[in-house]
């Protein structure tokens, strides 16, 4: 229907022509290579929902867009092609912000003592401070997605305090990564979500442990972000469609952000053995 849009499935062809348009400036600027290449390629949800007619091929195209440019230190072009995030989705585009803060803090060669340590006291002064207002919206955002997803109010338990917060976000992380469980479907689509769920979780175990070998300190920044953002969501989302939506952009950011930040840094390139190695300019 290009440049067209006559119906709602129409916004469906545009959403898969710019998630060709991503994935041609990916491979052409070797920012896709090797496993990463084929897991793109391959990744189920990725090919599902970037064909349909949703905004989150448009959010998972600035957020990968955004991701390199904070890789090459762009920091102006990063903050200028995220900005749409916060009109679009704008928890989206706070969580790249962490993610800059995270680059910021943690980076090569490292901060100042003084300065690293100045920062540490910033967040946890707006921490303490503040904590009771972060609670508040992620209970508003808890309640919303509780009731949406069809439950009783009566079973709905709200964040209370930040030791009942620490203890939500730390059960709730691999339950969001792996929902829904095997045991948990209810029809053959969510059976074949779970089994590639499971699928996955292995890739992306076995794929940080080689990055963590190669790289503990550049994999480390990417784990911490990967664990937040994972919570985060955990806490909040209960439908099992919602989950796989949310979190299958940052499982792609995941493992192209950390994939290209070591092929510039060391010019290493994910494939099935582990040593394989070229030089930066190849």
């Amino acid at each position: 229907p290009i440049p067209f849009v006559e119906t709602i499935k129409s916004v469906g062809f545009f959403n898969r022509f710019l998630f060709l348009i991503l994935f041609l400036w990916l491979y052409n600027k070797k920012f896709l290579q090797g496993a990463t290449l084929f897991f793109v390629l391959f990744y189920p949800s990725l090919v599902l929902y970037t064909s349909l007619s949703l905004r989150d091929p448009l959010i998972l195209f600035l957020m990968i867009v955004g991701t390199i440019f904070l890789v090459d230190k762009k920091y102006l072009t990063f903050f200028l092609v995220i900005l749409p995030l916060y009109f679009i989705k704008f928890q989206n585009f706070f969580f790249m912000l962490i993610l800059f803060g995270i680059f910021m803090i943690y980076k090569k060669p490292e901060l100042h003592y003084m300065t690293k340590y100045i920062i540490f006291l910033l967040l946890i002064f707006g921490f303490y401070f503040y904590i009771d207002d972060m609670i508040y919206l992620l209970n508003l955002s808890r309640h919303a997605f509780f009731i949406e997803d069809g439950n009783d109010i009566m079973f709905y338990k709200p964040i209370e305090n930040i030791n009942n917060l620490l203890i939500y976000a730390a059960t709730s992380l691999p339950h969001f990564v792996m929902k829904p469980l095997p045991w948990e479907t209810i029809n053959v689509f969510q059976l074949l979500q779970s089994i590639e769920n499971i699928i996955i979780l292995f890739f992306l175990i076995f794929f940080t442990f080689i990055a963590f070998k190669k790289d503990k300190f550049l994999t480390f920044r990417w784990v911490l972000f990967f664990v937040i953002v994972m919570s985060i969501h955990g806490i909040v989302v209960f439908n099992y469609g919602t989950a796989v939506r949310y979190k299958f952009m940052f499982i792609v950011m995941h493992i192209v952000g950390l994939a290209y930040e070591l092929y510039k840094v060391h010019g290493y390139i994910f494939i099935f053995d582990s040593k394989k190695k070229i030089a930066k300019n190849d």
